[in-house]
């Protein structure tokens, strides 16, 4: 089968054009649709990114036919909303993360994609970056050891007054689904599991929202995950696995890995590097590619109901901080 995947992209912003250029890396991957709310920012779009056919709304978007699959970049309040357009027009859909604004709206897009019989998973690049891939491999091999502690941070000083995404409560703003969901995803992939325990304590900004935050996550045999989050400070944005024979560390930026160090007490340290071409979304885009090719309807990286797990884990941290987003 060499027929090109064709792709529709729902929303034009800065990480829409991202994955449009990535694209280009892919072996299987075309964009054939763009669409927007408004159909000259389609059309500036389509024009970049080698002339796709532009649409002036979503509804024309998910009821072109010659679309294979869609890719939803939206705000994360539309994401629910988008996905399901898209589904029940027959379309498979890779949804930028975080899938949803809760667990009970993650439910709903499961079930719909499991109606219809298409293919749905959460855009969450960092899973299948080369050097990801070499460190679940490290892990499955037991090269560390029995893992005990995962420490990782995600801080961003942005710059930008309260009407920002990141501080606006009506675009779901806060750092627990803007940056939060990466550390949080990477533990999860880690452990293989949710926590058994949480606790956390949070900054808000003047706008309600959460800005600063330390989250621990307890796992059975007293394993641990220390996760920072902030919108507020610059961190080194380093995840580190500790093991009992090693430790590996996912130096800046852990989200779009290309370097791992491998290091243990009196040994010298193994660093290895793994760059790429392209800004990294390509990975998840031939993944996906590889799952639609194998008739798949998930992927075996990220299944849905791990994503549905980690989505619960979300909402049980803002329970904690007693937030809540616009639209629930």
């Amino acid at each position: 089968m060499t027929k090109k995947i064709k792709w529709g992209i729902m929303g034009c912003g800065g990480i829409a054009n991202n994955y449009a250029s990535d694209l280009a890396f892919t072996k299987y991957g075309q964009l054939a649709a763009v669409g927007s709310r408004s159909l000259s920012k389609a059309k500036k779009f389509a024009a970049q990114h080698g002339g796709a056919v532009a649409y002036g709304s979503y509804e024309e978007l998910a009821a072109d036919p010659n679309v294979d699959i869609v890719y939803v970049a939206t705000p994360h309040p539309y994401h629910m909303d988008n996905t399901l357009l898209a589904i029940n027009s027959g379309k498979h859909v890779l949804c930028e993360k975080p899938i949803a604004m809760n667990a009970g709206q993650t439910r709903r897009m499961i079930a719909a994609a499991q109606k219809k019989g298409v293919f749905l998973m959460e855009a969450m690049w960092t899973r299948f970056f080369p050097a990801t891939i070499q460190l679940r491999q490290w892990l499955a091999e037991g090269r560390i050891g029995k893992v005990l502690a995962v420490e990782a941070d995600f801080g961003i000083h942005f710059r930008v007054g309260p009407e920002h995404r990141i501080f606006n409560p009506d675009l779901g703003g806060g750092t627990l689904l803007d940056l939060g969901i990466y550390p949080i995803s990477f533990a999860s992939m880690v452990y293989g599991a949710q926590p058994k325990k949480i606790v956390s304590t949070v900054h808000k900004a003047k706008t309600g929202v959460d800005d600063h935050a330390v989250i621990t996550f307890e796992y059975p045999d007293s394993a641990t995950a220390a996760l920072s989050i902030s919108s507020i400070v610059s961190m080194k944005n380093e995840a580190r696995i500790f093991g009992t024979a090693d430790m590996i560390t996912v130096h800046d930026g852990f989200f779009h890995p290309t370097r791992l160090t491998l290091e243990a007490e009196g040994k010298k340290p193994k660093t290895v590097d793994l760059p790429h071409p392209g800004g990294g979304m390509q990975f998840e885009a031939e993944h996906v590619h590889q799952c639609l090719r194998n008739g798949k309807l998930q992927s075996d990286y990220l299944p849905l109901d791990e994503t549905l797990a980690i989505m619960q884990t979300l909402d049980k941290i803002r329970r904690q901080w007693k937030l809540k987003y616009a639209n629930e």
